[in-house]
């Protein structure tokens, strides 16, 4: 039991004094996180808390001690060789103001090709709006001729129009040949009155006499009732006579 007291002992003693070789050649750790003002006192956890380190075998103390020097000798190999490559590329022209200049040139470069990118693409925008607006120009000018096109046939159909009125309106009755329509009226006097049998026939009623002439009509009233009950049979004369006047209706 001494004997395993005394080696625990000796190896305390020397990963004390290698921890202390560590620190003095700058083998530095992040400072802990700040707890409670200095000006306080400890608590009572804290200050009489006592760590209970669970029992090892001293062949694993030796072990895990050897690997923690070799870890901590391999850090610090590293640490010299990259301080080393970092002293040769500063003595050959190649260090932090040559990286820092070869930065500035390649954000140049990027620089110089966005804005080149932009004034392409700039240029094709300006191109594709142009196209635009000379598809709406020629959009907007056969909107125009369309509806002067419209413009024009409704001009024409309505001088058409106005051609026929006036060309009808030699016909119609004004002041000036008020006597003269009522005389050719009178001389040339026509019957629209006709009267319809139960089988669809139409009768129409003679033109009546320009001048009355022996026994006068029977009924005023009912100048179509010609037979007054005897059924008569239309002639020809009387068909086109219709005709005329089915087309007179319809004009």
């Amino acid at each position: 039991m001494l004997g395993q007291t005394s080696l625990s002992r000796r190896l305390l003693t020397a990963e004390v004094a290698l921890c202390v070789h560590a620190h003095s050649r700058n083998f530095r750790r992040r400072p802990p996180n700040q707890g409670k003002p200095p000006i306080l006192p400890p608590s009572k956890k804290v200050l009489y808390h006592v760590v209970h380190v669970p029992w090892q075998s001293p062949e694993d103390v030796k072990e895990l001690l050897w690997r923690r020097h070799v870890y901590n000798n391999a850090v610090m190999s590293l640490k010299e060789i990259f301080r080393q490559e970092i002293q040769q590329a500063e003595a050959a022209g190649k260090g932090v103001e040559s990286m820092r200049e070869e930065e500035d040139a390649e954000l140049n470069r990027l620089i110089a090709e966005n804005e080149r990118v932009n004034r392409e693409m700039a240029e094709a925008r300006a191109r594709k709006e142009e196209e635009e607006w000379k598809e709406t120009q020629r959009e907007i000018l056969k909107e125009i001729d369309e509806a002067l096109q419209k413009q024009h046939s409704v001009a024409k159909e309505a001088t058409a129009e106005v051609r026929d009125a006036i060309a009808r309106s030699r016909d119609f009755v004004n002041e000036e040949n008020l006597e003269a329509k009522i005389m050719e009226a009178l001389e040339n006097p026509k019957v629209y009155d006709f009267a319809i049998d139960r089988q669809g026939k139409k009768y129409y009623d003679p033109p009546p006499a320009k001048y009355q002439e022996g026994v006068p009509t029977r009924q005023k009233g009912r100048l179509f009732d010609r037979t007054l009950g005897t059924q008569q049979a239309p002639d020809a004369k009387d068909e086109s006579h219709s005709e005329k006047l089915a087309d007179v209706s319809k004009v």
